[in-house]
């Protein structure tokens, strides 16, 4: 089985294991039936990077990357969800509509499946949907609550950061992100997912989302195109969201690096595993998870923008 290298992906990064996770998508996504998905797998050497078993080569992923971003032009998931902030204010391209609209985005997207049936095109747009919100939980605004990897706020909006990265990666991004290294030299959005590059904003003099940062911009689209790992789902009145734990200003995003090859459904159930993030030594080893890190989520008083802290290996959880 052909096993490709992505040498530019370090497992302790957050971005960079969302972009793993978004590169299996992209090439689940286009597997025709019959055909065997490839897998993803973490190699250890100094730190651990993916590897892509039964996969293309080089070339041939870069040119599935980009025609996998180009089909992105005009996504329903993210299109839709325009909208009027508190209802009849100033355009929004985000993920706190008011609660109704964001019902009526939802079943805009189900309202489609009888006439056109659950095509890949749609069944991708669901599963965004799943991983952005629900309307079930709402901020101190009344306004839907989203996922804790939104980092934006302020003048920054999510989805148009999203249109941006869409308008603009290259392909010499893409491949900026897989094989490295990593340049920080274009100016398109950044998701801050990176947790090598906060910018907190207690800790400066100005506002952060009125710089141009530089950044890897082939790693946050794919880590966006990883996002529908990570879902979200409603607790009572309250949004979880999956490897995440805590509250909004304080919590954690806990990731598997795993050592065996594994299938993209077999991955979305090891990361949705309690057991998992019990980090319980006998089951890791049982599961093929070589380690679990973590970092904390940061965010600021002013407006709330987030970011992460530096990994750590998470440690078990005591007993009693």
């Amino acid at each position: 089985m052909t096993e490709l290298l992505l040498t530019g992906l370090d497992g302790k990064n957050p971005l960079a294991f969302l972009a793993a996770l978004g590169v299996l998508n992209a090439l689940a996504d286009r597997t025709k039936d019959g055909t065997p998905e490839p897998r993803l797998v973490w190699r250890a050497g100094g730190t651990y990077q993916p590897a892509i078993m039964g996969g293309p080569d080089r070339g041939a992923l870069l040119d599935v990357l980009v025609q996998d971003l180009a089909s992105f032009r005009g996504e329903p998931a993210i299109e839709w969800l325009h909208y009027r902030k508190d209802g009849d204010g100033a355009e929004a391209h985000d993920l706190k509509p008011p609660p109704g609209f964001f019902v009526d985005y939802l079943s805009r997207l189900l309202g489609d499946c009888p006439s056109r049936g659950v095509s890949d095109e749609l069944r991708r747009s669901l599963a965004f949907a799943a991983a952005f919100a629900t309307d079930v939980a709402v901020d101190n605004n009344g306004n839907t609550k989203p996922t804790a990897l939104h980092f934006t706020a302020g003048q920054q909006e999510f989805l148009t950061m999203v249109s941006e990265l869409i308008q603009g990666v290259r392909v010499e991004d893409l491949e900026e992100a897989l094989f490295g290294p990593w340049r920080y030299e274009r100016p398109l959005p950044v998701l801050q997912w990176d947790n090598t590059s906060a910018r907190d904003y207690a800790l400066r003099a100005s506002d952060p989302s009125k710089d141009k940062k530089l950044g890897v911009p082939g790693a946050d689209w794919l880590a966006f195109r990883g996002l529908p790992f990570i879902r979200v789902a409603p607790v009572g009145d309250r949004i979880v969201t999956t490897g995440c734990s805590g509250e909004w200003k304080t919590g954690t995003f806990r990731w598997p690096i795993w050592t065996v090859p594994l299938s993209r459904p077999v991955i979305g159930s090891v990361l949705t595993s309690s057991e998992v993030f019990e980090v319980d030594p006998g089951v890791l080893r049982a599961r093929g998870i070589a380690i679990v890190f973590e970092s904390a989520i940061r965010r600021s008083d002013q407006g709330g923008y987030g970011s992460f802290a530096p990994a750590r290996m998470a440690r078990p959880a005591r007993a009693g």
